[in-house]
């Protein structure tokens, strides 16, 4: 797949799987709607100063965690949809699956925890983060993609193996699907807090839906990004890897 190609499939896949499971689409949305409603109660978007109390909240962290949760899950349901496009399989709780994504849920929920919970939200961390998220989203894609198609033969460690080499173009590609809906993202955010309360919810519920195409196309590319790694050496994220491609990837 070419770059311009995985980037279309990402977006289409996202649409596609919106307009096949539109409940489970929903499930970001409501969920980052309810943080908004925390946000909006504990005075985020009351002013500049509100907004700095509320960045450290607990309350509201708690509630962001769960928002997280959310966003991952939305993982297990997109890249099984694209991977069979059988709405009725797709958010289906299936063995081995369901034991396998259990390991993608507990990685990436608990190291969001640890971030929110654990360390300071300043300096070194944040950069730490902005700069280690993506690459380990990348280099653990395989993995992410092959555990909820139930395919216990890409762990973490072949995926590293099968991704390593793809980082560079992978992680090029992960920013161009992402930056067109991050940025209108944070956008709204400063509109919420900056801009007239009277447009507070429509601002709000306009970003609620934008989490919801964003943690889609995340899920997406990171789908699509692994299938092109894994069919360069032979792998199959759906039934395993060959020793031969276990080769390849090495």
């Amino acid at each position: 797949m070419t770059f311009w190609h995985t980037l279309k499939a990402s977006y289409s896949g996202s649409i596609a799987f919106l307009l096949a499971c539109p409940a489970l689409f929903a499930v970001p949305i409501l969920l980052e709607i309810l943080q908004h409603v925390i946000e909006v109660h504990r005075g985020m978007y009351a002013s500049l100063d509100g907004a700095m109390l509320a960045d450290t909240d607990p309350v509201r962290l708690l509630f962001g965690l769960i928002k997280v949760t959310a966003l991952t899950l939305s993982g297990y349901w997109v890249v099984r949809f694209l991977a069979w496009r059988d709405p009725a399989r797709t958010g289906k709780m299936e063995a081995p699956a369901v034991r396998l994504f259990a390991g993608v849920l507990v990685l990436q929920v608990g190291l969001t925890a640890v971030l929110l919970f654990a360390l300071p939200r300043a300096g070194g961390v944040l950069l730490a983060e902005a700069l280690g998220w993506p690459i380990m989203m990348v280099l653990f894609a395989a993995w992410f993609a092959a555990a909820p198609l139930g395919n216990a033969r890409i762990g973490p460690g072949a995926s590293v193996a099968i991704m390593l080499r793809h980082l560079p173009w992978s992680l090029a590609l992960s920013f161009a699907a992402l930056l067109p809906l991050l940025v209108p993202h944070y956008v709204l955010g400063a509109a919420a807090l900056v801009g007239p309360k009277v447009l507070l919810w429509p601002v709000l519920i306009a970003d609620a839906l934008l989490v919801g195409l964003l943690s889609a196309v995340t899920a997406a590319s990171g789908y699509y990004i692994a299938k092109r790694a894994a069919d360069r050496i032979g792998a199959d994220l759906d039934g395993g890897v060959t020793s031969e491609a276990f080769g390849h990837a090495y």
